[in-house]
């Protein structure tokens, strides 16, 4: 079967970000930040016939395998076969497919075998051919996680199949012998001319941890599976800082590479341990050192970063693949009303689903109704802006969640403006037929009264005659009443008022003035009443304007204080990170320095020569003899880099026994070196020693893959050597 990698990239001579390319094993020495993986997983791999390696999609799994493990496990007489297991309606079946590739890397790198994998079964191939006694053989699945996808999407992988699959690998993996061997073993074994009881080959599964479950359900046929294990984190600062520097070298300074890191958080400096997904990582590289050639420019320096801040960046990228996942889902055809608002459904599904209204990030489920939107999701996933568990999809980086919320804002705004300007236009169409309805009736109307006040209109002027005449005579006698009111204005008095009108005038208007005076006079004392209770409030208010004035002028203060505060806190986090790096090279040199004096402590005494057994300053200890394999006979002596610990088994450290896992990724050491008594054994003469050990008892622990606590009783005082085979698992 065809490689499925990526094989597209030149082995070019100097160092270059991908991309979302995964490395091939050519560019080995261009990959940077995984040094401390790379040691540990090859070590694993080498000492366990099963290793799974899981991790989040986008951390990079394929791309340490083949630029990472590969070549160390080459170094070692290891051939690393590569497989991505294919799935589609003519592709040949899985077993088949496994052998081809074998065939094809086999002549590839130049081995000489005497046969390649036909009709036998795989365990019957690596046990036969000569080719693995002096080379192991290392079969690679990986992106498994598909056995469990695409598998159930082609009815040609039917149940049976599938568990006919396991069985083989299991076969191979347990080193049991198939059923269509079993025969001719137990009646024939006069005939078999290999070594049947070796395990010659090594497999590696490779997927994505959501499902981890999935696997954990057939550990029945391959047991296997509970012990070697390795999951790959998304790196942190230091392992983004040395992917940055490394890879640009002179191209780039210190300063502005940190300043690139604190582009994958939300905090202006970066205040706690960042977890970097280095996919996003190396998005954000390739874009940046695509601009930096394409302006000419040497280096990336704050003044060119200044131009690319994180913002625009981010923003380019995610606009980039949200156009991607448009035409994934079908966008509509040119020419449509530029009225309307053209929303990508894919995201207007991130904004509304994938984001709470706070603008956090959150999973969601898809259900059957979003899935139009699916080709779209599967863009996005490629890219790895969005994860799916199989459960539920989520963005895959809090930094993407401001710039999805500053979308969805603006998105809403744009709907709601178009939706008031069609509601006002429905109403303004309403109200025009409104009024043509209105003024046809009103002419109906018109036309209907006309009859009735011709008629009326000849009544009306006699009556306008009548009404002239008594106005005249009616405005003759208030002229007169005006005028005496004037001529006696000065002789007024509050119990004479009527007096001052003419006598003809009827008393009961005469009483009506009076009291219409006395009403004006308490309205105006009342009015001036109010008129100072305002002006009071005006006051008042004046005041606290005043006061208002006096605390803006404090806060205004204290802004700047507090922006120089900030300023100064963000330069101590700045050399806290500088700081913390320091710490770290030398906490490293110091442990490299300190194993080293531990080690000639024990072997050697002053002054010289090498002192003899007697002399040794060991004389109360414990030695351990560690040892593995897959039977005494095999029995090979365990590696002097193991971390080993020794803890008393008193009441103070019951808690740290009891919450100790057996597996070194669950290995507190700060936990257990901090017990009560605790020590940490030295590497000398083969044996891991505990010197100056008094009687009582003890458990063991070894961090590492090779198992977990022993319980262990000291009788005596003295120089006590233990045998133990340290093969997993053992509890």
């Amino acid at each position: 079967m065809p490689d499925q990698q990526n094989e597209t990239l030149e082995n070019t001579s100097v160092p270059a970000f991908i991309g979302l390319q995964s490395y091939n094993e050519n560019q080995s020495k261009f990959f940077f930040g995984r040094d401390e993986e790379i040691s540990e997983l090859a070590t694993l791999v080498k000492s366990n016939t099963l290793t799974i390696v899981f991790g989040k999609s986008g951390t990079g799994k394929t791309s340490l395998l083949n630029a990472g493990v590969f070549p160390k496990l080459r170094a070692d007489y290891c051939l690393p076969f590569r497989i991505r297991l294919e799935f589609k309606e003519d592709s040949p079946d899985l077993i088949t497919q496994i052998k081809e590739k074998l065939k094809v890397e086999i002549i590839k790198y130049g081995f000489k075998a005497a046969s390649y994998p036909e009709t036998e079964t795989l365990w019957e191939y690596f046990h036969k051919e000569l080719l693995w006694q002096n080379v192991t053989p290392i079969l690679v699945l990986d992106q498994f996680e598909e056995i469990f996808t695409l598998a159930t999407l082609n009815p040609h992988f039917t149940k049976e199949y599938l568990n006919n699959f396991w069985e083989e690998l299991s076969n191979l993996i347990e080193n049991h012998i198939p059923d269509s061997l079993v025969d001719q073993f137990l009646n024939h074994r006069e005939q078999i001319t290999y070594n049947y009881k070796r395990q010659p080959v090594k497999v590696i599964f490779a997927f994505r941890e959501e499902f981890l479950p999935e696997f954990e359900s057939i550990p029945f046929k391959i047991p296997s599976l509970k012990y070697s294990r390795f999951r790959l984190m998304p790196m942190n600062e230091n392992q983004a800082y040395d992917v940055i520097t490394k890879t640009w070298q002179e191209k780039i300074d210190p300063p502005q590479a940190k300043e690139i890191i604190t582009y994958f958080t939300n905090d202006a400096k970066l205040t706690y341990i960042a977890e970097i997904e280095p996919s996003l990582l190396s998005q954000v590289c390739f874009y940046l050192d695509k601009e930096r050639i394409a302006q000419g420019k040497e280096k990336i320096t704050s003044g060119f970063l200044k131009d690319y801040p994180k913002e625009t960046i981010l923003r380019s990228i995610y606009n980039q693949v949200l156009e991607e996942s448009f035409d994934a889902v079908g966008r509509p055809p040119a020419g449509q009303n530029d009225k309307i608002v053209i929303v990508n459904p894919v995201k207007e599904f991130i904004e509304d689903k994938l984001i709470t209204n706070e603008g956090y990030r959150t999973k969601y489920a898809l259900t059957e109704k979003e899935g139009n939107i699916r080709p779209g999701i599967e863009v996005l996933e490629r890219k790895y802006f969005i994860r799916d568990d199989g459960k539920a999809v989520e963005i895959t980086h809090d930094v993407l969640a401001p710039i999805i919320k500053v979308d969805r804002e603006e998105r809403r705004q744009k709907v709601a403006l178009l939706e008031a300007r069609r509601k006002a236009r429905q109403k303004a169409k309403v109200i025009i037929i409104a009024m043509v309805l209105l003024g046809l009736g009103f002419l109906g109307y018109a036309y209907y009264q006309r009859n009735i006040a011709m008629e009326q209109e000849k009544a009306a002027i006699e009556s306008t005659k009548n009404l002239k005449r008594q106005i005249l005579k009616d405005s003759l006698r208030l002229n007169g009443i005006l005028l005496a009111i004037n001529n006696n204005s000065g002789n007024r008095t509050s119990n004479g008022n009527k007096n001052l009108l003419p006598k003809d005038y009827p008393d009961s208007l005469k009483d009506s003035l009076d009291i219409a005076y006395k009403a004006d006079s308490v309205a105006l004392e009342d009015l001036k009443e109010k008129y100072d209770r305002l002006t009071h409030i005006v006051g008042l208010q004046n005041l606290q304007i005043n006061e208002l004035k006096i605390y803006q002028g404090r806060l205004d203060s204290i802004r700047i204080a507090s922006g120089k505060l900030n300023t100064e806190v963000n330069d101590l986090r700045s050399r806290l990170f500088e700081k913390s790096q320091e710490v770290t090279t030398l906490q490293k040199r110091y442990d490299s320095l300190f194993q080293a004096f531990n080690v000639y402590k024990i072997q050697w005494h002053p002054p010289y020569p090498k002192p003899t057994e007697a002399e040794k300053v060991y004389t109360n200890s414990l030695m351990l003899d560690l040892h593995f394999g897959p039977s005494v006979k095999n029995y090979m002596q365990a590696p002097g880099d193991l971390t080993v610990y020794i803890i008393p088994d008193i009441q103070a450290n019951k808690a740290v026994i009891r919450e100790a896992k057996l597996y070194e990724i669950n290995c507190n050491e700060r936990k257990i070196s901090a017990a009560a008594g605790a020590k940490k054994a030295v590497y000398a003469n083969g044996n891991y020693i505990f010197p100056d050990l008094p009687e009582g008892n003890y458990f063991i622990k070894i961090c590492t893959y090779y198992g977990g606590y022993y319980k262990y009783v000291k009788k005596t005082n003295g120089n006590e050597t233990v045998n133990w085979n340290a093969s997993p698992p053992i509890r």
